[in-house]
Protein backbone atom coordinates (compact mmCIF):
# COMPACT_ATOMS: atom_id res chain seq x y z
CA UNK A 1 0.00 0.00 0.00
CA UNK A 2 2.88 2.10 -0.23
CA UNK A 3 4.99 2.52 -3.45
CA UNK A 4 8.52 2.74 -0.98
CA UNK A 5 9.38 0.48 1.61
CA UNK A 6 8.12 1.86 4.45
CA UNK A 7 9.81 1.90 7.79
CA UNK A 8 7.76 3.20 10.80
CA UNK A 9 10.92 3.83 12.69
CA UNK A 10 12.15 6.59 9.83
CA UNK A 11 9.35 7.67 7.74
CA UNK A 12 7.27 10.45 9.36
CA UNK A 13 3.04 9.34 9.24
CA UNK A 14 2.63 12.43 6.74
CA UNK A 15 4.54 10.27 4.06
CA UNK A 16 0.71 7.92 3.99
CA UNK A 17 -0.73 11.01 3.69
CA UNK A 18 0.87 12.52 0.85
CA UNK A 19 -0.44 12.40 -2.59
CA UNK A 20 3.29 12.42 -3.62
CA UNK A 21 4.50 10.60 -1.65
CA UNK A 22 1.68 7.54 -1.36
CA UNK A 23 -0.24 8.26 -4.69
CA UNK A 24 -2.45 5.16 -4.86
CA UNK A 25 -3.39 5.12 -1.33
CA UNK A 26 -3.17 8.18 0.55
CA UNK A 27 -6.92 8.63 1.02
CA UNK A 28 -7.20 5.51 2.70
CA UNK A 29 -4.61 6.64 5.30
CA UNK A 30 -6.29 10.15 5.58
CA UNK A 31 -9.72 8.51 6.01
CA UNK A 32 -8.27 5.95 8.70
CA UNK A 33 -6.96 8.82 10.25
CA UNK A 34 -10.14 10.78 10.05
CA UNK A 35 -12.24 7.79 11.77
CA UNK A 36 -9.68 7.29 13.99
CA UNK A 37 -10.23 10.86 15.81
CA UNK A 38 -13.83 10.58 15.58
CA UNK A 39 -13.75 7.46 17.43
CA UNK A 40 -11.23 9.48 19.97
CA UNK A 41 -13.78 12.54 20.38
CA UNK A 42 -15.94 10.58 23.02
CA UNK A 43 -12.61 9.89 25.23
CA UNK A 44 -12.63 13.60 25.92
CA UNK A 45 -15.89 13.75 27.64
CA UNK A 46 -15.07 10.73 29.86
CA UNK A 47 -12.05 12.17 31.02
CA UNK A 48 -13.77 15.72 31.34
CA UNK A 49 -15.99 13.51 33.48
CA UNK A 50 -14.30 11.15 35.85
CA UNK A 51 -11.36 13.69 36.30
CA UNK A 52 -13.68 16.40 37.49
CA UNK A 53 -14.27 14.59 40.65
CA UNK A 54 -10.80 15.16 41.15
CA UNK A 55 -9.77 18.76 40.17
CA UNK A 56 -12.69 20.14 38.18
CA UNK A 57 -10.97 22.94 36.09
CA UNK A 58 -7.95 20.58 35.26
CA UNK A 59 -10.57 18.61 34.14
CA UNK A 60 -12.05 21.12 31.78
CA UNK A 61 -8.63 21.96 30.38
CA UNK A 62 -7.76 18.09 30.07
CA UNK A 63 -10.87 17.40 27.92
CA UNK A 64 -10.51 20.80 26.21
CA UNK A 65 -6.49 20.46 25.46
CA UNK A 66 -7.78 16.24 24.33
CA UNK A 67 -10.72 17.87 21.84
CA UNK A 68 -8.56 20.60 20.80
CA UNK A 69 -5.74 18.22 19.49
CA UNK A 70 -8.09 15.33 18.06
CA UNK A 71 -9.94 18.39 15.81
CA UNK A 72 -6.30 19.69 14.81
CA UNK A 73 -5.44 16.16 14.22
CA UNK A 74 -8.65 15.93 11.81
CA UNK A 75 -8.51 18.83 9.87
CA UNK A 76 -4.63 18.00 9.21
CA UNK A 77 -5.67 15.09 7.46
CA UNK A 78 -7.91 17.00 4.94
CA UNK A 79 -4.39 19.54 4.04
CA UNK A 80 -1.95 17.88 1.81
CA UNK A 81 1.45 18.07 3.15
CA UNK A 82 2.67 20.64 1.31
CA UNK A 83 6.51 21.67 1.81
CA UNK A 84 7.12 24.75 -0.61
CA UNK A 85 3.25 26.35 -1.78
CA UNK A 86 1.22 28.03 0.84
CA UNK A 87 -2.04 26.49 1.85
CA UNK A 88 -4.72 29.59 2.87
CA UNK A 89 -1.26 31.64 3.44
CA UNK A 90 0.23 29.27 5.36
CA UNK A 91 3.44 27.46 4.38
CA UNK A 92 3.49 24.31 6.20
CA UNK A 93 0.21 24.11 6.84
CA UNK A 94 -0.13 20.74 7.51
CA UNK A 95 3.21 20.77 9.71
CA UNK A 96 2.13 22.97 11.69
CA UNK A 97 -1.64 21.49 12.36
CA UNK A 98 0.27 18.08 12.95
CA UNK A 99 2.39 19.67 15.57
CA UNK A 100 -0.33 21.52 17.25
CA UNK A 101 -2.29 18.18 17.38
CA UNK A 102 0.37 16.52 19.60
CA UNK A 103 0.79 19.64 21.69
CA UNK A 104 -2.56 20.06 22.67
CA UNK A 105 -2.69 16.19 23.38
CA UNK A 106 0.38 15.97 25.18
CA UNK A 107 -1.07 18.76 26.93
CA UNK A 108 -4.52 17.38 27.71
CA UNK A 109 -2.23 14.00 29.01
CA UNK A 110 -0.03 15.58 31.48
CA UNK A 111 -2.89 17.15 32.78
CA UNK A 112 -4.73 13.43 33.41
CA UNK A 113 -1.46 12.44 35.29
CA UNK A 114 -2.37 15.32 37.70
CA UNK A 115 -5.41 14.59 38.03
CA UNK A 116 -4.57 11.06 38.58
CA UNK A 117 -1.68 11.86 40.76
CA UNK A 118 -3.81 14.20 42.90
CA UNK A 119 -6.60 11.54 43.21
CA UNK A 120 -4.80 8.18 43.73
CA UNK A 121 -7.23 7.54 46.43
CA UNK A 122 -10.05 7.32 44.42
CA UNK A 123 -8.17 6.27 40.94
CA UNK A 124 -6.55 2.35 40.90
CA UNK A 125 -3.12 3.05 41.66
CA UNK A 126 -1.85 1.95 38.57
CA UNK A 127 -3.26 4.52 36.51
CA UNK A 128 -1.42 7.38 37.48
CA UNK A 129 2.15 5.71 36.86
CA UNK A 130 0.99 4.04 32.97
CA UNK A 131 -0.35 7.67 32.56
CA UNK A 132 2.67 9.04 33.43
CA UNK A 133 5.02 6.61 31.46
CA UNK A 134 3.25 6.81 28.08
CA UNK A 135 3.24 10.69 28.34
CA UNK A 136 6.60 11.85 29.85
CA UNK A 137 9.14 8.88 28.48
CA UNK A 138 7.65 10.39 24.67
CA UNK A 139 8.29 14.08 26.08
CA UNK A 140 11.63 13.35 27.59
CA UNK A 141 12.70 11.57 24.48
CA UNK A 142 11.23 14.05 21.68
CA UNK A 143 12.84 17.18 24.01
CA UNK A 144 15.90 15.63 23.87
CA UNK A 145 16.00 14.61 20.36
CA UNK A 146 14.83 18.68 19.52
CA UNK A 147 17.59 20.22 21.69
CA UNK A 148 20.53 18.10 20.08
CA UNK A 149 19.42 19.14 17.09
CA UNK A 150 19.06 22.33 17.25
CA UNK A 151 22.47 22.53 19.05
CA UNK A 152 24.03 20.77 16.12
CA UNK A 153 22.61 23.45 13.79
CA UNK A 154 24.13 26.13 16.06
CA UNK A 155 27.38 24.08 14.89
CA UNK A 156 29.06 23.74 18.63
CA UNK A 157 32.48 21.62 18.79
CA UNK A 158 31.10 19.23 21.15
CA UNK A 159 27.60 18.43 19.78
CA UNK A 160 28.46 17.80 16.58
CA UNK A 161 30.44 13.81 17.65
CA UNK A 162 27.03 13.50 19.38
CA UNK A 163 24.95 14.09 15.93
CA UNK A 164 27.45 11.77 13.72
CA UNK A 165 27.03 8.98 16.67
CA UNK A 166 23.28 9.57 16.46
CA UNK A 167 22.25 10.64 13.09
CA UNK A 168 21.42 6.98 12.01
CA UNK A 169 19.79 5.83 14.99
CA UNK A 170 15.97 5.42 15.11
CA UNK A 171 16.13 8.01 17.94
CA UNK A 172 17.46 10.97 15.96
CA UNK A 173 14.03 10.47 13.20
CA UNK A 174 11.26 12.32 13.72
CA UNK A 175 9.07 9.12 12.33
CA UNK A 176 10.23 6.82 15.38
CA UNK A 177 8.88 9.60 17.79
CA UNK A 178 5.77 10.09 15.90
CA UNK A 179 4.82 6.59 15.82
CA UNK A 180 5.63 6.33 19.60
CA UNK A 181 3.67 9.03 20.22
CA UNK A 182 0.71 7.24 18.70
CA UNK A 183 0.95 4.02 20.67
CA UNK A 184 1.02 6.41 23.54
CA UNK A 185 -2.05 8.14 23.28
CA UNK A 186 -3.92 4.69 22.45
CA UNK A 187 -2.25 3.54 25.64
CA UNK A 188 -3.36 6.53 27.67
CA UNK A 189 -7.29 5.82 26.60
CA UNK A 190 -6.69 2.30 27.05
CA UNK A 191 -5.97 3.34 30.53
CA UNK A 192 -8.76 5.44 30.84
CA UNK A 193 -11.35 2.82 30.14
CA UNK A 194 -10.30 -0.05 31.90
CA UNK A 195 -8.36 1.62 34.56
CA UNK A 196 -11.39 4.19 35.73
CA UNK A 197 -14.20 2.92 38.27
CA UNK A 198 -17.45 2.65 36.38
CA UNK A 199 -18.71 5.59 39.16
CA UNK A 200 -16.11 7.57 40.50
CA UNK A 201 -17.02 10.15 43.97
CA UNK A 202 -15.50 11.18 47.20
CA UNK A 203 -15.33 8.81 50.19
CA UNK A 204 -17.36 10.15 52.67
CA UNK A 205 -14.76 11.08 54.98
CA UNK A 206 -13.27 13.82 51.88
CA UNK A 207 -17.08 14.89 51.72
CA UNK A 208 -17.07 15.50 55.38
CA UNK A 209 -13.19 17.18 55.36
CA UNK A 210 -14.84 20.02 52.19
CA UNK A 211 -17.75 20.76 53.94
CA UNK A 212 -16.18 21.47 57.78
CA UNK A 213 -14.11 23.59 55.11
CA UNK A 214 -16.45 25.53 54.13
CA UNK A 215 -18.23 25.97 57.39
CA UNK A 216 -14.99 27.24 58.61
CA UNK A 217 -14.23 29.32 55.88
CA UNK A 218 -18.11 30.83 56.64
CA UNK A 219 -18.06 31.46 59.92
Amino acid sequence: MFPQNYDWRYRVISNLLSPRDNPNHYWLAACGMVLTGLLMLPFAGHLHRYLGVIAPGVARISAGTFAAGIVTLICACFVVPQPTHEVLGIRRLHELLGRSAAGFLAIGMLCGCWCAWKGRSLCAPRLFWVWSSVTLLPLVGIFFSESLLLLTRLKLSWAIPIRSALRHSVFWHLGFWEWTGAVAVFVFLCAAVFLTPPRMSYPADAVNSVSSSYATRRN
